[in-house]
């Protein structure tokens, strides 16, 4: 598991070489364009609401536990910053997701030489896709709420509610792996069920990729790009360890 968070982990920087390279360069402009677009919005957003929120979390701290103040602060700023990354990265693809889908084939074409076919015609990659999106946005959605409720009933219990952002740290990297991993394999025309075995197979990677994703998109000016980057670490981490093993169109 742990060489497999470290390998998964290693993709993103893969997805920094990739977008670099002359022929693909061009097919990064529109997904950067669209995150300058969604950061704008959610930042202002976060910042209008964030710290309310925080104050309100650290309000249930007792007073002897006061010295744990500057820690749950951090705490919480990690879970917001989970959020952030995770609300980010679902609008930004489902906007961006028709170029996604279009960098992601020049990707595996720049690394198996031959454009990925779905075997679906038009209509179908388009019903498939569309039914695909939202399936994803259901499955994120009631596991959000779930730990939204989680963490209401931790917040109340010191030491406890420590476990908050960790929690939504680990939800944030799992969905973004999953997001960004979608895109090659719906140029293949996986369904969704497939989708999730293949990551579930080799979770490691699948957490290792979006711990780093997850990270990144909470930094300001590296997050104009992680889009694009994510897009093209994933692909090649389809190509070289998920592909093989995956079962396209089931």
């Amino acid at each position: 598991m742990l060489n497999d968070i470290l390998a998964g982990a290693g993709y993103m920087r893969r997805g920094w070489s990739l977008i670099r390279e002359p022929g693909l360069r061009r097919y990064v402009i529109a997904p950067i364009a669209v995150n300058c677009l969604v950061i704008a919005g959610l930042v202002w957003l976060f910042s209008s609401y964030w710290g309310g929120w925080l104050d309100s979390w650290m309000a249930g701290l007792p007073d002897w536990l006061a010295w744990l103040e500057a820690v749950v602060w951090w705490l919480g700023m990690i879970a917001v910053l989970a959020v952030f990354a995770l609300t980010f990265t679902v609008l930004a693809n489902l906007i961006a997701s028709p170029f996604n889908g279009l960098l992601a084939a020049q990707v595996e074409k720049r690394l198996t030489g031959q454009l990925p076919e779905s075997g679906q015609s038009l209509w179908s990659e388009t019903v498939s896709g569309l039914t695909g999106e939202g399936r994803k946005l259901f499955y994120f959605a009631w596991r959000a709420i779930l730990l939204l409720l989680l963490s209401l009933v931790l917040i109340p219990f010191p030491l406890l509610n420590t476990a908050i952002p960790v929690l939504w740290f680990a939800l944030s990297a799992f969905m973004l792996a999953l997001e960004y991993l979608d895109n090659p394999m719906s140029n293949h025309g996986m369904s969704f069920p497939a989708k999730l075995a293949s990551l579930r197979r080799r979770r490691g990677l699948g957490l290792g990729f979006g711990a780093v994703a997850t990270v990144l998109t909470t930094l300001p000016l590296v997050n104009l790009v992680v889009m694009p980057v994510a897009v093209a670490g994933a692909t090649a981490l389809w190509v070289d360890r998920l592909r093989e093993s995956a079962r396209p169109g089931h």
